[in-house]
């Protein structure tokens, strides 16, 4: 595999998800026009992600330590499986638990750095990383793209594959060529775009639902929000009426006091007066 196919195969599957048609385009172009028409037709070749296989590419660079222990795990657990009868169940069963574990350990990985297209991942696409995840640990071929951040859900065309045992010259066939294989070249990259506008289409389908759920769920919540707020709206003006009789009656009762202080003086200043009139007569 030529340097510059292999550059720009991982620079592909690094960038946004939404950004992928619209540059292996240009990548397949300016390797065409560079002169390097073979890279230019397996560049154009090239799969777009799903949304869950982007993610885990994503992961792949983000966090190479999780997928590589993953990818240990998994390595290991092919490995019990298939000499079983040698190393015992015991091993075996070490081996799927500590698979198990590595595999919640990067699907939670997946979930907290992973967004294509600027969304976090829905239940149903953690669901299917976990599913490619599953088909990774059976094909090791598959786990190695995994690791080279290469991930499609398609069978990998020869740009993405790990590398082969080389044929013998009997059993290639020779490409067309010129004009030919240009005109197969357009019609796979129409047959490709065409499948990813329908997968597009699907994934839109699947966001809108989501948001049209959470929209009344948004709903629901604001008409709930709204009777508590008129029942407190209603507390408050009973209180306030309540406050506003607690104030009027403390008012009387402050003008009573005064009322009973004044009618105290006089009753005082009266019976000093008649005091004094008995000490007269006295």
């Amino acid at each position: 595999m030529a340097q510059d196919l292999q550059n720009a195969v991982a620079h592909l599957y690094g960038v946004p998800l939404d950004a992928f048609v619209a540059e292996r385009t240009r990548l397949a172009r300016a390797l065409k026009a560079a002169g390097d028409r073979d890279a230019a037709a397996e560049v154009a070749r090239l799969a777009k992600p799903s949304a869950a296989a982007w993610a885990l590419n994503h992961v792949a660079r983000e966090a190479p330590e999780a997928v590589a222990e993953w990818a240990d795990a998994a390595a290991a657990l092919r490995d019990a499986s298939t000499r079983s009868a040698q190393v015992g169940g015991d091993t075996v069963r070490a081996a799927m638990a500590g698979h198990r574990a590595s595999t919640g350990r990067l699907v939670g990985a997946v979930r907290e750095l992973a967004q294509p297209s600027g969304r976090p991942l829905s239940p149903a696409m953690v669901d299917r990383v976990a599913s490619l995840l599953r088909a990774a640990t059976a094909d090791a071929g598959l786990a190695e793209r995994l690791q080279a951040g290469c991930v499609t859900e398609e069978p990998a065309p020869a740009a993405v594959s790990p590398p082969a045992a080389a044929a013998s010259p009997a059993e290639v066939a020779s490409p067309p060529d010129g004009p030919a294989r240009d005109r197969e070249d357009e019609a796979r990259v129409e047959r490709r775009a065409e499948l990813e506008r329908r997968e597009r289409r699907a994934e839109l389908e699947h966001n809108e639902r989501d948001a049209a759920q959470a929209v009344e769920r948004l709903r629901d919540r604001l008409a709930r929000r709204t009777v508590a707020a008129q029942a407190a709206e209603e507390r408050l003006e009973q209180a306030r009426r309540t406050l506003l009789r607690s104030e009027s009656e403390a008012a009387a009762a402050h003008d009573a006091v005064k009322d009973a202080e004044h009618a105290a003086t006089v009753a005082i200043a009266e019976l000093d007066g008649l005091r004094a009139q008995l000490r007269q007569i006295s």
